[in-house]
């Protein structure tokens, strides 16, 4: 045998495959790279010649919790026009901002490629994109298969393979031409025509050159430079494209420097398009601006199911509940009322009758139930849920107990109760007054709470420390609240909604759930493209929570909120009235084991309501009314649980000491209250021997200046009744 047939015999098998390996598998790599470009991937490409039949899609669909639809995210109808029926500078403000070179490349502009590249590769990082106006179609009209969340190499490439094709099939004016027609522009407008209309009132053949430049500048952001909630943004976004066609001789600098001069110009909102019989173009709106910060152009490439977290059960009853109440205040029933009757009319007819506003969450994961953010969302567009922001009045004060009873304070406290004088810093005097000034000298915590007593608070507020009442009122969802000796009485501005949400924390014992408008968006073929889950944080320990739950369970029922249950509301519920200078607002913000509902009721124009407007008088009854409705179509409520770490001792009323085994009062009769375990408070038997050294309890009393001036005109008022002597009811009450 041969040395050459003696080395292929003693030659390892494996070095055959080895050599086979290295020829073969990059060829096979190259095939597969190859073929997977030209059919863009193995799902095969976009038909692109569809794009020529392409007409714009249905508008997308708000579909309540039971599956029914509500409100679609179009304001404007979709409708194609063409491109030579538009202004030249519509076209040339595109170009200028979107794609300066559009008719010299064929889909992709390398030179704009290797510039995003190498300023990418200096920022370890996505700092420059190099999308052109036709891969901008490919992604916005075929965004099934090319997400334009999706950062990353694949989608990139499909992209550009798409594009490619794109510009094989079609001229350049008609690809110009799909893009005006279908990109989203925000406030729920797709192609140029509708942008035109909602945001200029006008049709887009009447565009001027500043308002063209303006509609070039969204569709980079649109929730970012929308011109009404950010005009500023916009309009520097405005500027820049006139800058650079002023660059790029796209128009002259007389023409540039003119329209940079100009005003933005953009019309009024326009009124839903649908009559709203349940004002639920608010909520709409409001989960609109959600979508838009989470899903960006993606929201209105194609018509997709929202599904939301809206009741429509107790949406209509917050409708009916509170327009049936503001209809009695207008009526003079409950005062003598001075301004405007509501009346139906068109956009922009005045909305100086009087206001109010209705928001419902779930308890524990948050979910809005009902959101009516005013009486009618056709002349007013305006959302008093989210962006009013009015005193809170005495709903503020549970936080400054929960603060209290945080540091060791207990329900059965004495608290002074009688005038006194702040000394400030400046020099001034502040006097804090109860609301129809009146006192009892000496009030319990819990009673202070119920009665909603300015003078004991204001003494608390300062004993616990107002940064501490402010971090806990912070973590709760209010933001801004003033360090100063009047904040006790709620001198912070707050919405509706943090003021509500900020009541979950009571509620589902000390964690607050934040709110939630989406639970998912689906493709009209169910592919999911966004979910949420509950958001939840801790507030304050469970068993702080159900302290004040205890005493707000006493206002709702005897104390400054009792009218909430003439609307026969039945079962465990707790909740705070709210009131503020010369009843210009009026609050009421309670809850149940599952629910917490929060209302206001005052005049856009802040100004007295009717004399004597309290939140007890005004508001309350909403709540009752609207959580009595709810609570009739729902299985009774379990109560609040006692949590561990709670404990409940007899109690002298006098002193609020604990009695000592076999030791009666002789203050009055003693009651049964809870304490947390660690700061029950010492025993002692009236009539046998002194009671502990005063010391025992922290002294609440205020002295001495205090360092932050007081605003001229943050006296907030309240509307708690006289003395409320604290006494056990109900199964989850302290026993007597």
């Amino acid at each position: 045998m041969s040395d050459e047939g003696e080395l292929r015999r003693d030659t390892p098998r494996s070095i055959y495959w080895i050599v086979a390996g290295v020829v073969v598998l990059p060829i096979l790599a190259l095939v597969l790279v190859c073929r997977s470009w030209d059919t863009c991937g193995f799902q095969g490409c976009p038909d692109v010649r569809d794009l020529a039949r392409r007409q714009l899609d249905g508008a997308s669909m708000l579909l309540a919790q039971n599956g029914e639809p509500f409100a679609n995210l179009l304001v404007a109808e979709p409708r194609m026009i063409k491109l030579g029926s538009l202004p030249a500078t519509v076209r040339e403000a595109f170009l200028a901002v979107e794609d300066q070179r559009f008719y010299k490349h064929a889909g992709i502009d390398w030179r704009r490629a290797a510039g995003a590249t190498r300023a990418n590769l200096r920022a370890f990082g996505f700092e420059q994109g190099f999308s052109t106006i036709t891969m901008q179609i490919a992604r916005n009209l075929f965004p099934e298969r090319i997400p334009g969340r999706a950062r990353t190499l694949k989608r990139k490439l499909l992209e550009i393979r798409v594009a490619r094709e794109i510009e094989r099939c079609f001229g350049k004016d008609e690809i110009l031409e799909l893009y005006l027609n279908h990109i989203p522009f925000g406030q729920g407008t797709r192609g140029i025509e509708a942008a035109s209309l909602v945001y200029f009132g006008h049709a887009a053949e009447s565009l001027t050159l500043a308002e063209s430049a303006l509609l070039a500048a969204l569709p980079k952001a649109p929730g970012r430079y929308d011109p009404r909630a950010h005009p500023e943004a916009a309009r520097a976004r405005r500027d820049l494209v006139l800058r650079l066609m002023e660059q790029q001789g796209r128009a002259s600098p007389e023409a540039a420097r003119a329209a940079r001069a100009e005003p933005l110009g953009v019309a009024a909102a326009p009124p839903p398009r649908a009559q709203d019989p349940i004002n639920s173009a608010y909520f709409a709106e409001a989960v609109r601006a959600e979508l838009e910060r989470e899903l960006g152009d993606t929201l209105y490439a194609q018509p997709v199911r929202v599904f939301t977290t809206l009741d429509l059960a107790v949406q209509r009853e917050a409708v009916a509940a509170l327009e049936a109440q503001l209809r009695t205040i207008e009526s003079g029933k409950l005062g003598a009322f001075k301004g405007p009757s509501y009346a139906p009319g068109p956009p922009g007819a005045g909305t100086a009758y009087l206001q109010g506003a209705v928001v419902v969450m779930d308890a524990r994961s948050g979910d809005v139930l009902a959101w009516l953010g005013g009486r009618d969302s056709g002349q007013s567009q305006f959302d008093r849920v989210a962006s009013a922001r009015r005193l809170a009045g005495s709903a503020f004060k549970p936080f400054v107990y929960a603060a209290a009873l945080g540091r060791g304070y207990a329900l059965s406290q004495p608290l002074a109760d009688e005038p006194f004088s702040l000394a400030l810093s400046d020099g001034s005097v502040w006097e804090p007054r109860n609301f129809g000034d009146s006192y009892d000298g000496r009030v319990s915590v819990r009673q202070a709470l119920v009665a909603s007593k300015n003078v004991p608070t204001v003494h608390l507020a300062e004993a616990v420390g107002r940064p501490v009442v402010a971090s806990l009122a912070g973590r709760a969802g209010i933001d801004g609240v003033p360090l100063e000796p009047s904040m006790a009485l709620g001198t912070v501005a707050v919405s509706p909604l943090e003021l509500t949400g900020a009541y979950t924390a009571f509620a589902a014992g000390g964690v607050r759930a934040l709110p939630r408008l989406v639970l998912r968006v689906e493709t009209m073929d169910h592919r999911v493209l966004w979910s949420s889950e509950p958001a939840r944080a801790p507030v304050l320990d469970a068993g702080v929570a159900f302290l004040v739950t205890q005493a707000l369970r006493d206002a709702l029922d005897h104390g400054s909120g009792a009218r909430a249950r003439r609307g026969g509301l039945r079962g465990a519920a707790a909740g705070k009235t709210g009131t503020t200078n010369d009843g210009t607002d009026a609050w009421f913000i309670g809850y149940t084991p599952e629910l917490v509902a929060g209302v206001w009721i005052g005049f856009d124009e802040p100004h007295t309501i009717v004399r004597g407007a309290t939140g007890g008088r005004l508001a309350a009854p909403v709540w009752g009314r609207l959580m009595a409705a709810v609570a009739g179509s729902r299985k009774p409520a379990k109560d609040w649980p006692t949590p561990s770490g709670v404990v409940v001792r007899t109690v002298d009323p006098w002193s609020g000491l604990v009695l000592a085994d076999g030791c009666e009062s002789w203050s009055g009769p003693s009651y049964r209250e809870f304490f947390l375990e660690g700061f029950v408070p010492e025993s002692y038997c009236p009539g046998r021997e002194e009671p502990p050294a005063s010391g025992f309890w922290t002294d609440a009393r205020v002295s001495g200046p205090v360092s932050d001036p007081i605003p001229a005109d943050d006296a907030v008022a309240d509307d708690g009744p006289r003395f409320y002597a604290a006494r056990a009811l109900g199964e989850a009450r302290p026993p007597r």
